[in-house]
């Protein structure tokens, strides 16, 4: 039961420290020197791109002063899985190192997928889609709702609506988003036309014009303005055409108005005569 509650805690209470980061481990653990031979990385993290100017810094840094935060893994029959710390062993690579401090952990399938998801997603270089991937990969492994992922995550519940929104994209845009060719606020002004070709039409905008967010947004709008507008002006035609048909009937002045089916006939008159002309011809069987 307790290991339970420990993970609804997240991953500070998994991992014995603040999240993100490595920064404590359990009573009784110890951290032990393996060789990077033996450690691999997790085929079912949610981090798909690792930047290589950021990776040549951290592994400057290890040169200088070692690797000071241990990775956490798991036992697997041929060496070790990487549950927290991939870009660490990435990093030790590439500064020469041949082995890394490590927490070795037992941890059932569950208690891993969620540590590895949650230990990405609280770091700030996750890529958009990357984070969007992971929220989805917790709600279909947990059940969460977006509420209860927010309330785990320690985020607000439209940051994750707005970003698992983004798994919506067009499989061109969403390519544009991981090149990180567009934003993200780029793609929800995309995601906010329904029409396919308009669509189209501002992603080469955003691309070729280098559009702002706000840039983007208000064309978006105009894009849907344009969708609305025809739609108002046949009605406008329509109710023109009914108003000159009861004008001939009638011999007087009558504005139709209204829009969704909804609206007002008003018909002008100047005498009891013009009244009982109208009556007639409403009544009249």
């Amino acid at each position: 039961m307790a290991k339970k509650q420990a993970l609804g805690k997240g991953l500070s209470a998994l991992l014995g420290g603040d999240g993100g980061d490595f920064s404590g481990f359990e009573a009784g653990e110890r951290v032990t020197m393996l060789p990077l031979a033996e450690l691999h990385a997790n085929p079912e993290q949610p981090r798909r791109h690792f930047d290589e100017d950021r990776l040549a810094e951290l592994a400057g840094s290890i040169r200088s002063h070692g690797v000071m935060q241990p990775l956490l893994v798991v036992r697997q029959e041929e060496g070790y899985l990487i549950v927290a710390g991939e870009r660490r062993f990435r990093a030790a690579g590439m500064a020469g190192l041949q082995e890394v401090p490590c927490i070795v952990r037992r941890l059932d399938a569950r208690e891993l997928a969620e540590i590895s998801l949650i230990e990405n997603i609280q770091r700030e270089d996750l890529g958009p889609l990357e984070e969007a991937e992971a929220y989805r990969a917790l709600m279909d492994l947990h059940g969460y709702t977006q509420e209860t992922l927010a309330e785990r995550l320690g985020k607000s519940r439209p940051h994750i609506a707005n970003t698992l929104r983004l798994l919506k994209l067009a499989p061109q845009d969403r390519k544009l988003l991981a090149e990180g060719r567009i934003s993200a606020g780029h793609a929800r002004a995309l995601l906010s036309l329904a029409d396919a070709r308009k669509r189209a039409q501002l992603t080469a905008a955003i691309i070729n014009q280098q559009l702002s967010v706000r840039q983007a947004e208000a064309m978006a709008a105009r894009l849907r303005e344009e969708k609305a507008a025809p739609a108002r002006r046949s009605e406008q035609v329509l109710h023109e055409d009914i108003a000159r048909q009861c004008s001939a009937r009638l011999g007087l002045r009558v504005r139709v108005t209204g829009s969704q089916g909804r609206g007002r006939v008003v018909i002008d008159y100047h005498c009891e005569d013009d009244l009982q002309n109208i009556l007639d011809a409403i009544l009249k069987p």
